[in-house]
C-alpha cells in the first residue's frame, strides 16, 4: 500500500519534532514537511498536495483557511496543546475525533475521505 503524505506546520518546535516522530513510527505515514513558518510554507504545502495536514492550533486562522480552500481533498487536523483538542476537517465539515491518537485520527479520516466521492469543484 503506498504511504499517506502528512504535511506538520507548527509554532513550537517541540510540537513539530514530537509529531514527526510520532508519524515516523507508522508504515503508512510519511512525513513530506515539517515546518515552522505557517506564512513561507503554504506555497509549498499546495506544491506537495499531502492527504493530510496537521497543523498546531496556535497557528494564523486566515492562513490555515486559505489551505483548506485551496486542498479540499486534505484531511486537516489541529491539535490545541493548551486544552488538549483535536478538530478534524474534510474540506469545510468538522468530524468529531479522540485526542488520544492522532495516527489513528489520520488513517481514520484517510480512509473516511477515500470513501466519498469526488466533486465537481
Amino acid at each position: 500500500m503506498r504511504k499517506r503524505r502528512v504535511a506538520i506546520l507548527y509554532v513550537n518546535a517541540l510540537f513539530g519534532e514530537g509529531i514527526a516522530q510520532l508519524l515516523d513510527g507508522d508504515e503508512l505515514l510519511q512525513v513530506v514537511c515539517l515546518d515552522a513558518r505557517l506564512a513561507d510554507s503554504c506555497e509549498k504545502v499546495k506544491h506537495l498536495r499531502p492527504h493530510a495536514i496537521v497543523v498546531e492550533g496556535s497557528e494564523d486562522g486566515a492562513l490555515v483557511r486559505d489551505l483548506v480552500q485551496n486542498l479540499p481533498r486534505a484531511l486537516f487536523v489541529m491539535v490545541r496543546m493548551e486544552d488538549n483538542i483535536m478538530d478534524v476537517f474534510h474540506g469545510r465539515q468538522e468530524v468529531p475525533a479522540c485526542p488520544d491518537n492522532l495516527a489513528e485520527v489520520l488513517h481514520q479520516g484517510l480512509r473516511t475521505r477515500a470513501k466519498q466521492p469526488v466533486s465537481g469543484n
